[in-house]
């Protein structure tokens, strides 16, 4: 049984989804809006709603909207404008106040509150003393220049010697207070000194919030060489594949590592600090200087949960990660924390219990013995999982030669499985054949148009960097190549138990589902421990038309608003602008959907109903 719904909700390989909040240029133009003849992706979806029916919006918008070779590029490229660090201009003088707030785009909805969790408020003179000191002979900072991203403020800090350096502040969406700031810092000092992947160096940091700064903060190393995406399209084809090749002997790298739990890496000097860790190996660290923690991860370890009793690791094992994930989403259900505001069904708290009881007794048959390949692909290892163009710098003159990677942010310990995939600017074009057969040019490139046979070259550009990721990996890496293998639904599995809370029973189920009616042929031993009964699943795929129906709808909102999730709105565009097209939008896609939906049921689907905050 394939489970029903969208391909990128669900099913596939690990191949076929981009995160929408890493979205950054793959080589296409940083630019996320879309002009196609004169339009932009507003105005042509506009046209569209009012000119079509419900179910024609949902289901041949993403087939039917793009169709001229122009627009196949476009559909090609990126949708929205990653939350790239933008520099304020150089020169320009700005308040300290404004070093404490969120300048770097706005929001649809909600804005008051996500600024809130963005605003930072320390104190620059303690910062810059600490920068001052940070490295060699003390000097002066002369000047700071404000970079920001979604998670964390960066001050670039110029001395009067000349040198630089970088000051990094979470902001309070970042994650776990003062294991945000330690991990991050584990995490660098340990890959600088056990592996050849470059990343900036610590000079010094604090997770204490009251220290003179009034803020966690790192000092680390400017990173050398020009970010990724300023050269990208400037860059021949051999020296991209030779950068390839590079990225993924640091996977391998980072793969090979011997680590001895799930969590989050931290210097056992901030042991203190941990109810509970696994030191590392002499092997793996010979001056026992580094250990695994609970999770900083936002995802694992997010804000609600502070305070209940549950398990943020270390784990020993696949099947206490995923088990702890479950009784984790337990918790928050006999809590009643508010779901995800759909119209989907979301299940009752008896509902989630049982299912997620049922995925319990699953994960405890992630064993060695139970299911061995699984085992051995769910390593626990170190993964770069926000590997964009503007996260690696690249050197000017030999831009195959790969200088820094930053962006360590909470960069956990999991399973290989979970952790293994496509850097964001390497995802294969559409039609892309995996396996040992190159890529070539259509047989009738001669034929075509000019426009076509640019489209053509375009894309067997990027399907060669792509197969060459592909092959190297498999070369290189070949455990992380089979791990990028795996059935979809096994990484499916341990993302949806965690998503319960908020988004319901319905996709875990239909991971439960897909995993009990296929379970010999997914390498499972023994019997499945839990099973549906016709009339159950008959009406889970019911229910799960409204789950594909509010997923695509919040997948059209976001495409034509040029936003992500959270209706993030790039400095570069205008949000009144962007605000005015919601409302109108939203108000058609009431007025189309009237003969199924009641207003307040549309109300709820859609993802930026207007606040007026």
């Amino acid at each position: 049984m394939k489970i029903p719904g969208p391909k990128s909700i669900i099913c596939g390989s690990f191949y076929d989804e981009l995160s929408a909040e890493n979205m950054l240029a793959k080589g296409y133009g940083l630019d996320g809006s879309l002009s196609i003849q004169g339009f932009d992706c507003y105005h042509l979806i506009k046209f569209y709603v009012l000119s079509t029916g419900y179910k024609p919006l949902f289901d041949e918008m993403q087939s039917n909207l793009l169709t001229s070779a122009e627009n196949k590029r476009c559909k090609k490229a990126t949708y929205i404008k990653s939350r790239l660090k933008l520099n304020f201009p150089p020169g320009k003088p700005i308040t300290k106040d404004k070093l404490f707030e969120y300048t770097n785009g706005g929001f649809l909805v909600n804005e008051k509150f996500q600024l809130s969790r963005r605003y930072v408020q320390f104190n620059l003179d303690a910062l810059c003393d600490s920068a001052a000191t940070s490295r060699g002979q003390p000097s002066p900072v002369r000047a700071v220049e404000k970079i920001e991203g979604g998670f964390s403020k960066a001050l670039l800090m110029k001395r009067e010697d000349g040198t630089e350096v970088v000051a990094k502040i979470p902001c309070r969406n970042s994650g776990p207070a003062v294991y945000t700031t330690e991990t991050e810092v584990g995490i660098l000092k340990y890959v600088k000194q056990h592996t050849s992947v470059p990343v900036p160096e610590v000079y010094a940091w604090s997770s204490d919030p009251t220290n003179p700064v009034g803020a966690e903060y790192i000092i680390m190393e400017k990173a050398a060489g020009i970010l990724l995406f300023k050269i990208w399209g400037e860059i021949s084809l051999s020296d991209k594949l030779e950068l390839v090749k590079r990225l993924t002997a640091f996977e391998r790298e980072l793969c090979s590592l011997q680590l001895p739990a799930y969590g989050s890496l931290y210097l056992r000097s901030f042991g203190g600090g941990l109810p509970n860790f696994k030191p590392l190996g002499i092997e793996a660290d010979p001056s026992q200087s580094y250990c695994v923690g609970r999770s900083a991860d936002r995802v694992y370890a997010p804000e609600d949960v502070e305070g209940l009793n549950i398990d943020l690791g270390p784990w020993d094992t696949l099947a206490t990660f995923g088990i702890a994930i479950a009784r984790r989403e337990i918790a928050r259900a006999l809590q009643g924390l508010p779901p995800h505001p759909g119209t989907f069904y979301q299940g009752s708290c008896e509902e989630k219990v049982k299912l997620l009881d049922d995925v319990i007794n699953l994960m405890r048959m992630l064993s060695s013995t139970s299911h061995p390949v699984l085992a051995q692909l769910g390593k626990p290892v170190i993964w770069h999982t926000d590997l964009h163009m503007g996260n690696i710098y690249v050197s000017p003159d030999d831009p195959s030669q790969i200088l820094s990677i930053i962006d360590w942010q909470s960069i956990s310990v999991l399973p290989l499985f979970l952790q293994a995939r496509w850097p964001i600017f390497l995802e294969p074009p559409e039609n892309f054949v995996q396996g040992f057969q190159a890529p070539k040019l259509p047989d009738n490139l001669k034929e075509m148009n000019e426009e076509d046979q640019q489209l053509a070259k375009f894309e067997y550009r990027q399907a060669m960097v792509a197969k060459t990721y592909e092959v190297s990996t498999y070369l290189e890496n070949k455990e992380a190549h089979t791990a990028m293998n795996l059935p979809r639904v096994f990484r499916e599995l341990f993302k949806r138990c965690g998503e319960t809370s908020e988004s319901g029973i319905l996709p875990l189920r239909a991971c439960m589902i897909e995993i009990s009616q296929n379970w010999s042929e997914l390498g499972f031993a023994g019997e499945c421990p839990y099973s549906f009964s016709e009339d159950e699943i008959a009406e889970h795929d019911a229910q799960f038309t409204d789950y594909e129906d509010w997923y695509k709808a919040n997948e059209i909102a976001r495409k034509c608003l040029d936003t992500d999730e959270e209706g993030w709105i790039s400095p570069e565009l205008d949000i009144e602008e962007k605000r005015r097209q919601n409302r109108e939008l939203f108000e058609m896609f009431v007025k189309q959907m009237s003969a199924e939906k009641t207003p307040e049921e549309a109300r709820r689907m859609w993802p930026f109903v207007h606040d007026n905050k």
